[in-house]
């Protein structure tokens, strides 16, 4: 699992359609409808190949996977005794996801049958756009998997809309909290005791004593892309901070973000970063994503957010990426929102003609390790090696990029990778860290609400416009901190923040009035 680039959400996941080895014919697809296995009978007698029904199976791919045959088959054996049935891989380009899924969602002769909504579309979008089947009575037939989240019974109601069923989360870590990775020779020039940062202004401290000993090195990647997303707070599924929760395991008061001391807090912050040249030049031409800043020295370290500091930091520095050493700290507790949840879900579509067999089949990528095995890792000897220790490895000659399958590995963007083995550079009990770090996540009080924004959609149009064109300058120090302030809170409030924070009060009191 290159986990280390879905830390901070810089995933570059990427889904786009590409050849498949074993393809059924378009009849008998599940999408446009198939029968049970059945053998023919030829006109001699002999009994021929057995026809399975097919389920198309759309995975996220970071570079050319020329072994999608290989995988396909392979699952196939596996699928072929457990479910009765074949699948069909479809690969969906990040680049390109929008217009894929766009595509392949509309009821055409080419549709899926099961996918994953990471990184393009809200769980009540799509629902609202009727894309998804209703999974609430089909899952009932797999109880080993509803198991697998008994102990967090709130994690399957944040997959529900309007109390029915549309998706499955993943089996994993569901907070990631906010952190910060500095390379260690800047750390080291300081003399950085990173066991006494634990808040932002935290680490504006020991960024400008590091600063101090580097004068010419910079500390926040400044981008085209947020440098800093706040996992503390319950932003209520808007990436856009449009009425948020900033106290969320005691209120359940809808706030408005960019009058609450919570930015404020943030602002101080950027104020100090900005007068004293912590911001990596030209911030707005920037379109890396956060890490590959840091890989790329344009910075030397980066606020953000992950599964833990500590961990990320053993991934990085087993992998070499940074040229350096990474050290850190995690500078927030754990908070699992409704958002967390939602991140990761998969889905049976509304376009099947064989729901029951689609749920047969993302079920058994819950309870077969066998089967995340290879959507995550492709096949053992060419897309990667199994060493002595058990640990997995990429082919000499090999990497990540030209490996031959997605590159991502056994990541816990899958169903259930807890039965698949790690890579050399992970940790040994790294998904019994990922289960056991729930243990000391605190819960929203908002935990399984959903925005309808339908009533204040124009509002939420105006607002988000807003956002666009203020609060990137604002964060990357690009314009007057104060004006700043000013200017989005007064263009928020004639754009109708107000209405939209009352609407979602209203809807949020009702729901909580009806749990």
């Amino acid at each position: 699992m290159k986990k280390i680039i879905a830390l901070l959400l810089v995933a570059v996941m990427v889904l786009g359609m590409a050849a498949c080895g074993t393809k059924a014919p378009a009849e008998t697809t599940a999408a446009s409808g198939n029968n049970p296995p059945a053998e023919t009978t030829s006109s001699s007698g002999e009994t021929t190949a057995t026809t399975y029904p097919v389920i198309r199976f759309a995975y996220t791919k970071m570079f050319a996977t020329p072994s999608e045959p290989k995988v396909e088959e392979a699952m196939n054996e596996i699928l072929r005794e457990t479910c009765g049935c074949e699948i069909d891989l479809v690969a969906i380009d990040f680049s390109n996801m929008q217009q894929q899924f766009n595509l392949l969602l509309t009821g055409g002769s080419d549709s899926i049958d099961i996918f994953s909504s990471f990184w393009y579309m809200p769980l009540s979008t799509l629902v609202a756009n009727g894309q998804l089947a209703d999974m609430t009575e089909l899952i009932k037939d797999y109880p080993e998997v509803t198991d697998l989240f008994a102990e967090y019974p709130s994690v399957l109601e944040c997959c529900k809309v309007d109390g029915k069923l549309y998706a499955l989360p993943t089996f994993g870590a569901y907070s990631s909290p906010n952190l910060v990775l500095c390379k260690k020779t800047d750390s080291d020039s300081a003399n950085i005791d990173w066991s006494t940062v634990h808040t932002l202004d935290d680490v504006t401290r020991v960024f400008l004593e590091m600063k101090e000993k580097n004068p010419d090195h910079y500390y926040i990647p400044g981008a085209v892309e947020p440098y800093y997303i706040p996992k503390d707070i319950d932003t209520l599924g808007d990436n856009n901070f449009l009425g948020v929760l900033t106290d969320p395991v005691n209120s359940t008061t809808v706030e408005n973000y960019y009058e609450s001391d919570y930015f404020l807090n943030f602002m101080e912050n950027v104020r100090i970063w900005q007068a004293n040249d912590l911001i990596t030049p030209d911030p707005m031409s920037n379109t890396n994503p956060t890490l590959m800043s840091l890989q790329f020295g344009l910075c030397s370290a980066t606020p953000g957010y992950g599964f833990d500091a500590e961990e990320s930091c053993y991934e990085a520095n087993i992998q070499g990426q940074y040229g350096d050493n990474l050290v850190g700290a995690n500078i927030s507790g754990r908070l699992v929102t409704t958002s967390n949840i939602t991140t990761y879900l998969w889905h049976v579509t509304s376009f099947s003609k064989n729901k029951e067999l689609a749920m047969k089949v993302l079920a058994a990528f819950y309870t077969d390790s066998r089967l995340c095995g290879l959507l995550g890792n492709g096949i053992e000897g060419e897309n990667y090696i199994v060493r002595e220790d058990g640990t997995l490895a990429f082919p000499e000659g090999k990497d990540m990029t030209n490996c031959g399958w997605t590159g991502i590995g056994a990541s816990y963007s899958l169903p259930n990778v807890s039965g698949c083995p790690v890579w050399f550079y992970q940790p040994a009990d790294l998904w019994d860290q990922l289960w056991e770090s729930n243990k000391e996540a605190v819960f929203s009080k908002a935990m399984g609400f959903t925005f309808d924004a339908t009533p204040v959609a124009d509002q939420i149009t105006a607002c988000s416009n807003v956002y666009a064109q203020y609060y990137l300058p604002l964060i990357n120090g690009e314009m007057d901190i104060d004006e700043g302030i000013a200017t989005i809170q007064k263009a928020m409030k004639d754009a109708g923040i107000d209405l939209i924070i009352a609407e979602k009060q209203r809807q949020l009191d009702e729901f909580l009035a009806n749990k």
